[in-house]
C-alpha cells in the first residue's frame, strides 16, 4: 500500500523558525527589573484594575511635583489594559515581561505575511526585521511599543491584502487594527494617512474602500471626545500639542536635528549595513566605506549639543557609522521606489521617511522607540534590494548564502549585546534602590528622593518618599537620595556621600558621558554606544 508523504508547507516552517527564534532571543531578558517609563504603564493598569473606566484617575509625582496622571502620561491606555489582564493571571511583578512576548511574536508574524505580500523572500526580510537592536530591546519592555507595531504591521497587511484581493472582511478587520494601534500609541495615526495614499495610487481600483478609513478616524474622535469628558482635555491633540511644543529645537537646529535622527535610524537598524557588501558593486562600496571616516572628522569639528565632554575619535567613529547606516535605508528606499514605482514601494517609501520626520522633528525628543516603527520596512528595503541585484527566487538558495547568514548572526550579536546593556542598567537600579532604604531608610523616616523612571518604582515599592517641590519649606536635616544618571533631581541638599553600582561596562544605552540616549537624544546623539561606561551613581544628601 502507497504511503501518501504530505509536503511541509514552506510558510508553517518559516513561521515556526520565526517563533521558535524570537522566544530564545527574548526569553532570557524576560526577568528584567523595570526602568525608564514602564511603572506609569503599571500605574496605570493597577488604577483599571480598581476603576475600570477611569484609567487615568489618580495622581502622581514624575515630574518633581505631585501631578493629575491625565497631565503627566503621553500614551493612550490600551496596553495598560493588556497588562491588567495580564496581571490577573501572574500579577504586576517583573514576570510581566513574559506577557509581552505575545505582542513581540505578533509583530514577528505580521512582518512576515507582510513580507510575504511584497517580497519574494518573506523569512529572511522577516528576520532582518527581527535581529535588529531597537525591535529587540522594544520587545523586552511592558511598555506600548511593540505592541503598537504589532496592530501596525497586522493593519497595513490586512489592508494590501483587502486591497489586492478585493476584500472588505480584510479592510475592515485592518481599520479596527488601525484603531488599536492608535490607541496603544498615538503614532498609530499615522497609518490613516499612508494607507490613504497607498489605496489612491494603487492600480487594484475600488478607490472607494479608502471610506473604510473613516471608521478608526470615527473610534479616535470618539476617544478624544470621552477623555475630555473624564478629564477636562482631549487627550489625542494634548499628546500633539506636547510634542510639537517640546520640539521647537528640532526645526531651529536643523543641521542636529537630521544628523541625530539618521545616527538613531542608522543605530537601531544598524544590521541592515551588514548587506551592503552584497547590495552594490566594488565601487559603490568602497565609498560608502570611505564616507565613514571622513563624516567622522567632520563630526568632530561641529558643536554638536549632544556631543559628551572629551569625546574621542571612537565616539565619531561610531556615530559616523551609524549616520551612514541611516543614509544608506534611506537611499534603499529612495532606490527601491525610483525601480519599482508601483504602490508598494511608495508604501515602504512614504512609511520610511514618514517615520524619520517625525522621530527627527516632530517628536519632544529622538528616541529609539519613535524609530521602532521602521522594523518592518528595513527587513523588507533589503530583500527586495537583493532579489532586484540578484535575481534569486527561492528563499532556501538565498539562506543558504553565507553572505546572508554572517550579516545575521552579526546582527544577532549586536542586538544581545544591547539588550545586556539595557538589562546590566535597568538591575543596577533596582539593586540601588534596595542598598539605599535598607542602610538609611531607618535613619530617615520617611527617606526621601528624587529622580523617576525605574528607580521611583523600586524607591516606592521599598517605602521611600518621592520629594514634592511644590511642599515647601523642605523638611530640612531629612536624608535625600539623587541618582546623577536619571531625570528631575534638582533640590538643594548637601552631599553626604555617594554609592556607586557598575553596569556592563563596554556598552550602554543612556549615559551623557558615553553619548548614548537611546530613550532621549538629550542624553546623547547615538542609541547605544561603546566605549568605557562609567558607574552608576547615586548621591546621598541631607536636605537644606
Amino acid at each position: 500500500m502507497a504511503i501518501k508523504i504530505q509536503k511541509i508547507d514552506a510558510t508553517h516552517v518559516s513561521l515556526f523558525v520565526l517563533v521558535v527564534l524570537t522566544l530564545l532571543c527574548l526569553a532570557p531578558f524576560a526577568g528584567k527589573s523595570f526602568n525608564i517609563d514602564e511603572p506609569l504603564f503599571i500605574w496605570v493598569a493597577h488604577q483599571i484594575q480598581a476603576h475600570p473606566l477611569d484609567f487615568y484617575g489618580f495622581r502622581i509625582n514624575w515630574y518633581g511635583y505631585e501631578m493629575s496622571a491625565a497631565e503627566v502620561i503621553k500614551n493612550p491606555p490600551a496596553a495598560s489594559y493588556f497588562i491588567a489582564l495580564s496581571a490577573a493571571i501572574g500579577g504586576l511583578g517583573e514576570t510581566l515581561h513574559y506577557a509581552f512576548l505575545l505582542p513581540a511574536l505578533a509583530a514577528v508574524t505580521g512582518t512576515y505575511f507582510l513580507a510575504r505580500e511584497i517580497t519574494q523572500n518573506p523569512l529572511t526580510a522577516t528576520l532582518i526585521s527581527m535581529l535588529t537592536p531597537v525591535f529587540m530591546l522594544s520587545s523586552s519592555t511592558v511598555m506600548c511599543d511593540t505592541m503598537m507595531l504589532a496592530a501596525y504591521v497586522w493593519a497595513v497587511t490586512l489592508w494590501v491584502r483587502g486591497m489586492r484581493r478585493n476584500s472588505y472582511a480584510d479592510l475592515i478587520f485592518a481599520s479596527f487594527l488601525i484603531a488599536l494601534s492608535s490607541l496603544t500609541k498615538y503614532y498609530g495615526m499615522s497609518l490613516i494617512p499612508l494607507l490613504l495614499l497607498y489605496s489612491l495610487f494603487s492600480k487594484n481600483g475600488g478607490k472607494q474602500r479608502v471610506l473604510l478609513l473613516l471608521l478608526p478616524v470615527a473610534i479616535l474622535c470618539t476617544y478624544q471626545w470621552g477623555t475630555k469628558y473624564l478629564y477636562g482635555r482631549g487627550l489625542l491633540l494634548d499628546a500633539a500639542e506636547y510634542a510639537t511644543s517640546t520640539n521647537k529645537y528640532a526645526w531651529q537646529n536643523m543641521l542636529s536635528s537630521i544628523l541625530t535622527g539618521l545616527s538613531f535610524t542608522g543605530g537601531c537598524l544598524v544590521p541592515t549595513l551588514f548587506f551592503a557588501p552584497r547590495l552594490w558593486g566594488r565601487r559603490a562600496l568602497l565609498a560608502w566605506v570611505t564616507l565613514i571616516p571622513l563624516l567622522a572628522l567632520v563630526l568632530s569639528q561641529l558643536d554638536l549639543p549632544t556631543r559628551p565632554k572629551g569625546a574621542s575619535w571612537g565616539y565619531f567613529l561610531q556615530l559616523a557609522l551609524f549616520i551612514v547606516a541611516g543614509i544608506h535605508l534611506g537611499v534603499l528606499a529612495g532606490r527601491d521606489l525610483w525601480e519599482s514605482r508601483d504602490s508598494e514601494s511608495l508604501l515602504l517609501f512614504l512609511w520610511f521617511f514618514g517615520t524619520f520626520v517625525f522621530a527627527a522633528f516632530v517628536n519632544w525628543t529622538v528616541n529609539g522607540r519613535s524609530i521602532l516603527p521602521m522594523v518592518p520596512v528595513a527587513g523588507i528595503l533589503v530583500i527586495r534590494a537583493l532579489v532586484g541585484r540578484e535575481h534569486e527566487e527561492e528563499e532556501i538558495k538565498l539562506m543558504r548564502s553565507w553572505s546572508v547568514a554572517g550579516p545575521l548572526v552579526c546582527a544577532w550579536l549586536i542586538s544581545m549585546m544591547v539588550m545586556w546593556a539595557d538589562y546590566s542598567l535597568a538591575g543596577t537600579t533596582r539593586k540601588a534602590a534596595e542598598v539605599i532604604v535598607q542602610n538609611y531608610g531607618k535613619v530617615s523616616k520617611p527617606l526621601f528622593f528624587q529622580g523617576h523612571w525605574g528607580f521611583q518604582y523600586y524607591m516606592e515599592k521599598n517605602g521611600a518618599v518621592a520629594l514634592d517641590v511644590n511642599k515647601l519649606p523642605f523638611p530640612s536635616g531629612r536624608i535625600i537620595v539623587m541618582p546623577e544618571n536619571n531625570t528631575n533631581a534638582i533640590a538643594q541638599a548637601s552631599f553626604l556621600t555617594v554609592l556607586q553600582f557598575a553596569p556592563v561596562r563596554f556598552l550602554t544605552i543612556v549615559n551623557k558621558d558615553v553619548g548614548a540616549g537611546y530613550y532621549s537624544s538629550i542624553w546623547g546623539a547615538l542609541p547605544f554606544a561603546f566605549g568605557n561606561v562609567p558607574d552608576e551613581k547615586y548621591y546621598i544628601a541631607i536636605l537644606q
